[in-house]
């Protein structure tokens, strides 16, 4: 699995737009770079949105690529490009890794995640007590730490009701995670029933999987799978002891999407799911 940090979304759709213009003026990366006055990489990275030019970098190149400027389509590229000046809110959360900010970029601009978790509730559906406890281990005395992850935890949440439209999630819990003793009993209580207020949205499904349904195909570890509009191609994400990773070869995203339809071939049905749910909710003592 090839390890790299991805461009942000806003970066990967100017630089795909650019690189249209480009091609329909028959021009070669090395033909831009020559105008230009830059190395032809430098181009290659602009398309890819590895890097984010800046508005006067993209004037330049409309003016190279005799595209008028001051016209609709020259103005809203250059808007683009000013879009990317701007920071999300997350950029200026300083104690984060550079990945998780990334992925949350990301998340920001999804329009579906399909998501599977096997130890920990997802953090879209978390509780502010149930995230303080988890982000708390292993940092019990990096205060400032545990606060930005969590108030992070909390802002991404947004996605799910805030935005519009909101993501579309589609949520695999397994019934480790909703048994698994994170705090005192309160914490677990409110958690669980948090759960089922989240996946009454209707942009939300939560399926859970069960002891019952044994061995799988995921049992190594959790992972996301990210879909974007616009032609922006899927992103998988997974979170490892090492770090994280990104994916985005098709074949990657095949297999993460595989993956996730044999999980939700054995899961209970969302109905079957509350109600199981629910079970395990009124049985906290």
């Amino acid at each position: 699995m090839a390890r790299f940090t991805p461009p942000t979304p806003r970066s990967r759709r100017l630089g795909r737009e650019l690189r249209r213009l480009r091609e329909a003026r028959s021009l070669t990366q090395g033909d831009a770079a020559k105008l230009l006055r830059c190395s032809q990489q430098r181009i290659a990275r602009i398309e890819s949105g590895d890097i984010k030019p800046r508005p006067r970098d993209v004037l330049e190149i409309l003016v190279a690529y005799d595209v008028p400027h001051d016209e609709e389509q020259g103005l809203a590229l250059r808007a683009m490009a000013e879009q990317l000046r701007e920071p999300g809110w997350w950029q200026r959360l300083n104690t984060l890794p550079a990945r998780y900010v990334t992925f949350i970029a990301y998340e920001a601009e999804a329009t579906d995640l399909r998501q599977f978790q096997p130890t920990l509730i997802p953090g879209l559906m978390q509780t502010r007590a149930y995230a303080q406890e988890v982000i708390r281990i292993g940092r019990e005395t990096d205060q400032e730490e545990i606060t930005q992850r969590v108030e992070a935890r909390l802002k991404r949440q947004e996605v799910l009701t805030a935005r519009k439209p909101p993501l579309r999630l589609q949520a695999i819990i397994t019934e480790q995670a909703l048994m698994l003793e994170v705090g005192d009993a309160d914490v677990r209580h409110e958690q669980l029933a948090h759960i089922i207020k989240v996946a009454a949205l209707p942009n939300v499904t939560v399926q859970v999987l069960t002891l019952a349904a044994g061995a799988h195909l995921a049992v190594h570890g959790g992972f996301e799978v990210l879909t974007f509009a616009d032609g922006d191609p899927p992103l998988g994400y997974i979170e490892t002891l090492a770090g994280e990773l990104f994916l985005e070869s098709p074949e990657e995203i095949r297999r993460l999407t595989g993956v996730h339809e044999h999980l939700l071939s054995l899961a209970l049905s969302p109905r079957e799911s509350i109600r199981f749910i629910q079970e395990k909710k009124d049985g906290i003592g």
